[in-house]
Order: C-alpha cells, then sequence, then structure tokens
C-alpha cells in the first residue's frame, strides 16, 4: 500500500503520508492544467461516512463494493511513492513521467476523499500484498 507519496505543487516538492491526519494527495483536473489537493481517505479517528483507510482495491471498485460512493478514477500526479513490504520496511519507488497513480475520487454527503487503487500482488511477488495502479489516463 501506497503509505507515502512525493509530488511538487505550487512549485515545491511536498511529501504527504498517509498516518498523518490531514494527509493530502494531488489530483489532476481532466486536462492536467490544475493540481487540487484533497483528502488523502479517512483516517479512524477522522468524523465521515465514507470507508476508513486509504487504498481501495481494484476487484472491489469493479465489484461494485465502491458504488455506493460514486467512484470516479482520478489521476495522482506524483513523483514518487513509498511502499512498506510485508515485513514493514519502507521501500520508495518512482513514477515515470507521463504515469500517474490511480485515485478513486468519490462523495457521500458532504465529504470529498481520494483512496489509491491498489492490484493484487501474484503469490510469487511475496514482498508487497499490494501495489498502486499505475496508469497513464484515468480508466478502471
Amino acid at each position: 500500500m501506497s503509505w507515502a507519496v512525493r509530488f511538487v505543487h505550487d512549485g515545491r516538492l511536498r511529501l504527504s503520508r498517509f498516518e498523518h491526519q490531514g494527509a493530502r494527495l494531488p489530483v489532476s483536473s481532466r486536462r492536467g492544467a490544475q493540481i487540487l489537493l484533497l483528502p488523502w481517505g479517512r483516517h479512524p479517528l477522522a468524523a465521515g461516512t465514507l470507508p476508513q483507510g486509504g487504498w481501495a482495491r481494484l476487484t472491489h471498485i469493479q465489484g461494485g463494493v465502491w458504488d455506493q460512493y460514486g467512484p470516479r478514477p482520478v489521476r495522482l500526479p506524483v513523483e514518487g511513492f513509498a511502499e512498506r513490504d510485508v515485513a514493514g520496511r519502507e521501500q520508495w519507488f518512482a513514477v515515470t513521467a507521463g504515469q500517474y497513480i490511480q485515485g478513486c475520487l468519490v462523495r457521500a454527503e458532504r465529504e470529498t476523499r481520494i483512496y489509491v487503487v491498489t492490484l493484487d500482488c501474484a503469490p510469487d511477488m511475496g514482498e508487497f500484498d499490494r501495489w498502486p495502479r499505475i496508469v497513464s489516463a484515468p480508466r478502471w
């Protein structure tokens, strides 16, 4: 699971970690001209009705689990992301220029939040349980 991301916003390199209350993710507008910073998932102590956590499995989105929240695919323009392996070690990975982590924008009542879309890793990739979905355009 992506525990942290690095990105440029307003000309400054920023770091966002899910475990920090108020963590935000950069979201690219449809034409890519504007970057918005939106709340990254919902922390256990945060008020709201959207699911707790910061990730949405692609299989769950495709299976309709998220339908009640009107999921929309979005692009997260990040330069890199950190994952924790099954032993809990943090490792950083670069995102190739022109590619994005896929996010899932959801809404309920007055809440709007972004969840990182993840893929299940094959059993032979024993280092990680899930991996962020990398895309060049928003899609499911």
